[in-house]
């Protein structure tokens, strides 16, 4: 055995079982949580080291989870660190390893007396109606549970400002109030996506088949000045649904759903640009109306435990509100990201949630011309949605054109919309830019195209994101 397992073995034999539960707690957003529950002894110590954090030469994490347990004994013990100098080293910000949200959590926490867990779990039976005092063993269980179904977060403190009746400690609602604070005091203000892009500029494109066209109505989103967590490798999966064949469909009737020439295109580009920003890259082929709920739901079903993020692309036809399958049956695209609300999808809680929809939201054009399409006429009487993501944080959803209008597909070279999203990502994980400066930039560049007789298209993007969501390089 080495000396600094052999350091980790020590450290883990002078602490208690309270220990190890705060210890898990505090590195929740460091390891997934599927890796935390459950284990014991030096397995923590174990996985840190596995992810890099800690090793021989790096042990400040150590000292710092360490300084939170209060364990000053085992700081001079096996780093000769008296309590004077570590208090006096945590006072710099920039040591933590620890978000500030989590050690307000861990702090809160420890202002609540254990024999109030019982009837705080009581109380909660609203928000949390399954969880009971069998599963839910401290009051870190119990936060943690409220952040799988988003009732706290670090941008929603109202939940904990309510169990303050349960602290004999008046301290407890200023260190809320603290940490809102400074948050408050390092927040940017907002960002906004532009929606006066100039649509008069042209360009020459190749010849195209179409999709719906739109004008930008996008409001403005609010962002405060943290990130989204983008660090495991792989970050994810990213779907991706592409529709071909639509042979079925005219068979039944639907004469206008044509085979989409260049979804192969678009394929190759998804999985060219999401591999390179680190996610795990699934495709499906021509699906199905059934078969794409189907498979849209067992990717709900997963555990995303470990993952930063889910990523799912759907390439068809389509109109106001709707994708269709190979088959002419309609999908309303709400039945596609209600999946993986936090009700249905509780390991995604708290992640960003990204669909990117190439597919024609109706017929409507600038100025018709008799170009291919991928907008069906609807004359089926299909439902039709203007809803088309949870009302909750954290979704964002890239659309190929606003509703009513086609979007265009060039037949060799792929859609203009996806085409465009795929060399901007590339673009923005190379300079670290945020994702909704990336999809403006898409928009700019779409506003300068144009197809026979001065069509152009618009995307629009619809969010709830609440950070910044940046790719960082892994």
């Amino acid at each position: 055995m080495d000396n600094f397992i052999s350091l980790l073995y020590n450290i883990n034999n002078g602490l208690d079982s309270s220990n190890f539960s705060e210890l898990k707690f505090l590195c929740k957003d460091l390891v997934p949580y599927k890796y935390l529950n459950g284990i014991q002894d030096t397995s923590l110590f174990i996985i840190l080291q596995q992810m890099g954090y800690i090793n021989k030469d790096n042990t400040s994490l150590i000292k710092e989870l360490l300084f939170y347990l209060k364990r000053f004994d085992l700081l001079l013990k096996h780093f000769h660190l008296p309590k004077r100098t570590i208090v006096e080293n945590m006072k710099n910000p920039a040591l933590a390893q620890i978000s500030p949200y989590r050690r307000l959590l861990y702090e809160l926490g420890n202002l609540i007396p254990d024999n109030k867990l019982a009837e705080i779990v009581l109380n909660c039976t609203k928000v949390l109606p399954n969880v009971t005092l069998e599963n839910v063993a401290s009051l870190w269980d119990l936060f943690i549970e409220l952040e799988k179904r988003y009732i706290i977060s670090e941008d929603n403190l109202n939940f904990l400002k309510k169990m303050a009746q349960y602290s004999e400690d008046e301290s407890f609602m200023e260190h809320i109030l603290t940490y809102e604070k400074k948050k408050a005091a390092a927040a940017p203000g907002s960002m906004n996506i532009d929606n006066d892009i100039n649509k008069n500029q042209t360009c020459r494109t190749d010849e195209v088949d179409a999709e719906p066209i739109a004008t930008v109505n996008t409001s403005i989103s609010q962002f405060s000045s943290s990130t989204y967590k983008m660090n495991n490798n792989p970050r994810g999966i990213c779907l991706i649904i592409s529709n071909f064949d639509f042979s079925k469909a005219r068979n039944a009737g639907q004469q206008d759903l044509t085979d989409r020439r260049g979804t192969e295109k678009d394929e190759e580009s998804l999985f060219k640009v999401f591999s390179e920003l680190g996610f795990k890259v699934r495709k499906e082929k021509d699906l199905e109306g059934n078969e794409i709920v189907q498979t849209t739901k067992s990717y709900r079903e997963q555990n995303h435990e470990q993952n930063d993020c889910f990523v799912c692309c759907v390439l068809s036809h389509g109109n106001r509100g709707l994708i269709y399958g190979t088959d002419g049956q309609s999908v309303p695209i709400k039945d596609l990201t209600s999946c993986f609300c936090s009700s249905q999808c509780s390991t995604l809680t708290g992640k960003p949630k990204l669909f990117f929809i190439q597919a024609c939201q109706g017929k409507d054009k600038q100025k018709l011309v008799s170009l291919p399409t991928d907008a069906h006429r609807a004359s089926d009487g299909s439902k039709f949605s203007d809803d088309l993501i949870p009302d909750e944080p954290d979704f964002l959803l890239g659309m190929a054109t606003t509703l009513q209008y086609v979007s265009y597909r060039d037949p060799v070279h792929g859609t203009w919309y996806i085409q465009s999203l795929c060399k901007q990502l590339h673009a923005s994980y190379q300079s670290q830019e945020d994702i909704i400066s990336t999809l403006t930039k898409v928009n700019l560049e779409l506003s300068k195209k144009q197809a026979n007789h001065h069509e152009t298209q618009m995307p629009q993007p619809w969010t709830t994101l609440t950070r910044k969501l940046v790719f960082t390089k892994l």
